[in-house]
């Protein structure tokens, strides 16, 4: 049974790097690679991520700034995807 779900996994994850590469080659012919908001963005997320793999490691009471600084970094993503899409509207 546990080489079934593994047979699986690995064809899904086949099957997202196909789909990641033809992404790749669209983002590229519509110039988004180059664009400093695409890599603001990009490095926003990981940000975001790293913030609240913060949060999750704290023992006690989590400070407030922590959770208004991950309200920020979401809110400034909203607004950065928003301005991709209307610069580029792949």
């Amino acid at each position: 049974m546990v080489w079934i779900i593994a047979v699986a996994f690995l064809g899904f994850c086949w099957w997202r790097v196909t789909r990641a590469r033809e992404r790749t080659a669209e983002l590229t012919a519509a110039g988004i690679l180059r664009s400093p908001l695409y890599w603001l963005s990009n490095s926003l997320v990981g940000l975001l991520l790293a913030l609240v793999l913060h949060i999750a490691h704290i023992q006690s009471p989590v400070p407030t700034f922590l959770w208004l600084a991950a309200l920020a970094i979401i809110v400034a993503l909203l607004f950065l995807r928003r301005t991709l899409k209307w610069r580029y509207p792949v």
